[in-house]
């Protein structure tokens, strides 16, 4: 796939990101500059992993927003907040997760049109209330940035993965690989500018903020991928690598978004690190997660995202026909 995002709106508008990056993480309210503390706002804005879905202790129960300070949390983002308050900041936390969330209104309507394979509602219209992916990051998540942060965390694309790959399985029982390959390839597209938009809106709302972003792991070489078939495991890598490299990896950085890169992350692939589901992270999984978010926000200049390490190249990048059935498995319902 050739680069996403030549326009000129969106170009200039994930400029000035960049410019709030170089700045954002030290901005002090006039309490805090008086007794030198740094000041951290941080906003999180994610699905189940923002939730701590598999942690001992999750924030409140899906599909409503998390409790905003998530407290004794052992997910990845109240972690986030000890590594902070352990060097010494005064941090307040407003954290936006909603269980089963996708990126933008417009892959939620696509991944609740077909229920996932194996259900009563296979390849149908999901049931509303019952098994539907309940939100988007940009209808649910955006309004509830207040524009007092300094820090704002993204982490989108495990519910879009497997929404995609359940959708691109019910299309092959009547569409060609070809047909298969364009709709995945579109759904990417697609992820993209909604994950832009979002970031340009974030930005627009709270200027002051530094704005990361993480990428996936690929889904095919984590626990419950690896349980799946062959078939289904070339198109969890080609949808899940897919958004890495032509969508994050590809255009965060140009603009001076910080990458967490999951992707090529050995931590990201341990059993050790996940929930019985083998899907969400356990409490090691989440620590190992907000260590690596950490490391880049706090990096004088942070590292770009690999796109060579053997995660990549275990990915197959064009698409057989799906095999079905093609389980959905992602999202944690508590």
């Amino acid at each position: 796939m050739t680069r996403l995002y030549s326009g000129l709106l969106i170009a200039s508008a994930l400029a000035a990101v960049s410019l709030a990056a170089c700045s954002g993480s030290s901005s002090t309210p006039p309490t805090a500059a008086k007794t030198q503390t740094l000041y951290v706002g941080y906003t999180a804005i994610g699905a189940s992993d923002a939730v701590g879905y598999g942690a001992s202790v999750p924030c409140a129960n899906p599909p409503t927003i998390a409790n905003p300070t998530c407290p004794g949390g052992t997910g990845y983002v109240p972690d986030l907040v000890n590594l902070f308050t352990k060097a010494g900041a005064n941090v307040t936390l407003n954290d936006l997760g909603i269980s089963g969330a996708v990126v933008g209104p417009d892959i939620l309507s696509l991944v609740n049109m077909y229920g996932a394979v194996g259900t009563s509602d296979a390849c149908q219209p999901r049931t509303q209330g019952v098994d539907a992916y309940p939100a988007d990051f940009i209808t649910n998540e955006l309004p509830n940035v207040t524009g007092k942060e300094t820090l704002i965390t993204i982490f989108a694309g495990g519910n879009d993965t497997n929404g995609i790959a359940n959708a691109a399985a019910c299309l092959s029982a009547t569409e060609s690989a070809s047909q298969v390959q364009a709709f995945v390839t579109n759904e990417i597209t697609a992820f993209g500018s909604d994950l832009f938009t979002l970031v340009a809106q974030v930005h627009a709302k709270a200027p002051s903020a530094k704005i990361v972003v993480a990428n996936l792991p690929n889904f095919s070489q984590i626990p419950v991928g690896q349980a799946q078939s062959a078939a289904a495991q070339q198109l969890l890598a080609a949808i899940s690598v897919g958004i890495d490299l032509d969508v994050i990896d590809n255009n965060a950085p140009t603009y001076g978004i910080p990458v967490v890169d999951l992707l090529c992350n050995p931590q990201s692939y341990v059993p050790a690190n996940f929930y019985t589901d083998g899907f969400h992270p356990d409490d090691a999984g989440y620590a190992a997660f907000a260590a690596a978010f950490y490391a880049q926000i706090t990096a004088t200049t942070p590292a770009a995202p690999s796109t060579t390490c053997s995660y990549v190249s275990a990915s197959a990048r064009t698409l057989s026909v799906p095999i079905r059935p093609f389980p959905d498995f992602s999202r944690g319902k508590h």
